[in-house]
Parts: C-alpha cells; structure tokens; sequence
C-alpha cells in the first residue's frame, strides 16, 4: 500500500498553479489596488514594510527591490514597529502583511496608527480587520494552504514584487520575467523533491543548521530556519552572510549545516568565497542558486536564475522540501503544530494548535 502523500508536500508542487492565480488576479481584478498602492509608495518621504513570521520575511525583497529603485524603505517586525519604534516614522507609508489580517501585532497597530499613517494591506483574506482598516487593500489570492505558509508565502513574495516593480513603473518589465519563470516552476520542485541523496547525509539529528543569504535573499534564510522550525521542530538560524562572518562562523565544525543561497548579482563571489572557507572548516555545505563555473566542488541545487529581485520565489521551495524530509526522518507529523495557532490573536499566550 502506497503511503498517502503529505498534504504539505501537496501544497509545495501546487504552488506554480498558486503563482498563476495570483498573477492573473493582480493583473485582474486587483490591478487597480496594485497601481494605487504603488502611487502612495512613490509619494512617500519612506515606506516601513510591517509583519510577523513568514510575513515579514516575505516583505523583506519589497524592502531592497524599493531601495534599489531610490525609495526609501525599511522592513520592520510589526510587534517591534508597535512598541518601539513608530513615533519615528509619523508620515510614512505603512505596508502591512498579514497571512490572515488579523495577527494580534498587526490589528493593535492599526489602531494605534489610525489617521496619522496611510496603509497598504497585503494579506489573503478579503474581509479581514487588516483590509477593512486599509487605504488599499491588495489580496494576495493565492491557493490556501494546510498550515504552514508555503503558497501563501510565494505568493505574498509575488505580490510584493509586483507591488515594487509597479512603484518603479516597471510592471510591464515585471509581468515579462514572471510568463518566463513561473512556466519553469513545475520542473524545478519536481528536481528538489527527487534529491533526497542531497539532504540524507547533511541533515543529521545533531545537526546545527544555519541558513544563509544577502540582499532579497536574507528574507529567504530567515523563512528557511522558520521552516525548519515549524515543520521539523528542529532550531535553525537564518542569518545574514556578512553578519555570520563577524564571529558566528566560529561555530563551523564537523556538524555545521549551511545552507548558503546564493542568487546572481554583485555579492555571488563574495558567497562562493564563504562557501569554500566553511568546507575548509570541516563544515558542510548545500548552495542554492543558479549555475556557477567557479564552485562545482560545493553541493549545489541549480535554480533557475530570476536574479536577485525574483530568487526568493524560487530558492525557498528546496528548504520547504528538507524540512518536510526532516520531519519524515524524525518521524514528527508533517505540517501539524504542537503550540502554535494559524492565528496568534494574544501578545502574552501561546494559544495551542486547537486556538
């Protein structure tokens, strides 16, 4: 008998269908939205990109493609944004992320910002408190998922670079990429759910797991060690590469597990590099990233090059499958939570799975 296959497994091959859908409805029916929004954001004296979770790891691309593009952005967690630091930031712009609109951070914030800051919502629930308070309201549309942020993510990351590239009057260039890269999709998780060989040997019980990236790719080692978390109940770090040289690198040893993404662009030497001394090390390394001439001695899954704006669609798919191959081997149930509730609706209590 053929063991029924995991219905997150499910959600990580159906997400090229999930980006077509979201693409279709930003394109559709909520293009209008897309396009006011990307007016504020081009009005504003700075943009404060807002989220908890899977959320705010998505809004960080939003956050380097707007400052690659000359608009000042920055990407802030809602509930540090809430307490800290939005007396800071009286005429900014707030773009805020919600999965579910009605994340406790989110919805306090809204109210504490209510008149005084315009707010883009990116979420996927239409009728949430996060889009009723908005000035704009873009849904994300994309497939639902069990529990994890899987097509959900990719498609909040959609949105948000296609917000972006509207705000730099550049959707039509966006649009073009996307019809090259999502038709590419469908191959590549099937490469990343065939390389189980990849993962065996690398992700061991005692492994220390640190996922690695720079620039839109930060964004993707933070969701990376998020998965690990979620799915395989095992610690993870996501760090930034340059960060992880000033001292972290001293951990690096014979059950030291990077995970280096590592997109074309400027900075991709400067990853290899890295990749190399951790080898020397005595460490192990997977880069995700496309093909390289300079490092075919490094493990390697080859993506498909989007460049660095569009890589966090496509280099979170193979850390979504050895999370899911790492639960397998532990033998913990695959995309079902201990503590945690899809909604945290209290700042001080974990509520539990069952709310």
């Amino acid at each position: 008998m053929t063991a029924a296959v995991p219905r997150l497994i499910r959600d990580i091959e159906a997400q090229p269908a999930s980006l077509v859908q979201v693409l279709d409805t930003q394109w559709g029916s909520g293009r209008a939205a897309l396009l006011r929004a990307a007016a504020l954001l081009r009005s504003a004296r700075n943009v404060v990109i807002v989220g908890m979770g899977a959320s705010l790891n998505a809004g960080m691309a939003l956050e380097y493609l707007l400052c690659s593009r000359g608009i000042d952005a920055r990407c802030v967690e809602a509930g540090e944004f809430l307490h800290f630091r939005r007396e800071a930031y009286r005429d900014a712009v707030l773009v805020a992320i919600s999965r579910s609109g009605e994340s406790v951070e989110i919805v306090k914030l809204l109210e504490a910002v209510r008149g005084r800051l315009s707010v883009v919502a990116v979420t996927c629930e239409p009728a949430s408190t996060l889009a009723s308070a908005a000035d704009v309201a873009l849904i994300v549309r994309s497939l639902a998922d069990e529990f994890v942020a899987v097509q959900s993510y990719s498609g909040t990351v959609l949105t948000l670079y296609l917000l972006g590239m509207a705000a730099a009057n550049q959707l039509d260039a966006a649009r073009s990429e996307l019809d090259r890269l999502i038709p590419a999709l469908p191959p590549w998780i099937a490469v990343c759910l065939g390389e189980e060989s990849l993962w065996r040997d690398f992700l061991t019980d005692d492994a220390q797991i640190y996922c690695l990236g720079r620039g839109p790719s930060y964004g993707s080692a933070l969701q990376g060690a998020l998965l690990f978390g979620e799915i395989a109940k095992t610690p993870a770090v996501g760090m930034a590469v340059a960060t992880f040289r000033h001292g972290p690198v001293e951990v690096t040893g014979p059950r030291f597990r990077g995970i280096l993404f590592a997109p074309s662009g400027a900075t991709a030497p400067l990853n290899v590099a890295l990749a190399e001394e951790l080898l020397r090390f005595g460490g192990a390394v997977r880069m995700i990233g496309p093909p390289s001439a300079h490092d075919r001695r490094i493990p390697r899954l080859a993506t498909p090059d989007g460049g660095e704006a569009l890589a966090p669609l496509l280099e979170i798919i193979p850390v979504q499958v050895a999370a899911v191959r790492l639960a397998q081997r532990r033998d913990i149930a695959v995309g079902r939570m201990r503590f945690c509730s899809q909604v945290a609706r209290d700042e001080a209590q974990i509520a539990g799975p069952d709310g």
